[in-house]
């Protein structure tokens, strides 16, 4: 069943594709964070500095997300 406004026109919702790539963005990132966090390996430290990257490049990259994902690589880089 497919969401509707509610309005008179009854016209489909859609995402803004700025928000669904972020959206995205948040998920993935989340996802890479947490596994690097847990695992504390190169690979996934490259993983998600690749992520971040590419997602800083598309504009789905917040200050507050790069301010964390620094926070956390700047912990744990004496590590590597």
């Amino acid at each position: 069943m497919p969401m509707t406004q509610s309005s008179s026109t009854q016209q489909p919702i859609t995402l803004h594709l700025p928000l669904v790539r972020r959206c995205r963005a948040t998920a993935l990132l989340g996802e890479a964070l947490i596994r690097y966090q847990v695992s504390n390996t190169l690979s996934d430290r490259i993983h998600l500095l690749a992520l971040a990257s590419m997602a800083n490049a598309l504009g789905a990259l917040t200050d507050q997300d790069a301010a964390v994902i620094n926070h956390t690589l700047d912990r744990t880089g004496d590590a590597h």
